[in-house]
């Protein structure tokens, strides 16, 4: 599978956004869902992939508004390990689905 290119929806719980890798240095991410409510946020971000493994890569990132985001996709497995450090400080993070769209 190449992933660059390719757009994943992930999801966590009733929060949903879409990834569109548009190439190894580069994602644009919409966020739809939000607490189960409907958004269309979308950002590009510059992003540094490190391939751990076949289809296995931790993604970060920094958010124009001062969030920091580290991310383990495993394309294999179809997971994703979301953290994130807000630009207030608060720490968070999730597991969730990333399924080929």
């Amino acid at each position: 599978m190449n992933i660059v290119g390719s757009k994943f929806r992930v999801t966590f719980g009733i929060t949903q956004a879409i990834l569109h890798i548009q190439s190894e240095t580069l994602i644009n991410f919409t966020i739809t869902q939000k607490d189960g409510e409907v958004v269309d946020t979308t950002e590009a971000v510059t992003v540094k992939m490190t391939e751990l493994r076949p289809l296995l890569y931790m993604v970060t990132w920094q958010e124009s508004n001062g969030t920091t985001v580290t991310q383990v996709h495993d394309y294999e497995k179809g997971t994703i390990y979301s953290n994130w450090t807000t630009a207030t400080g608060e720490f968070k993070n999730l597991q969730g689905m990333l399924e080929q769209i």
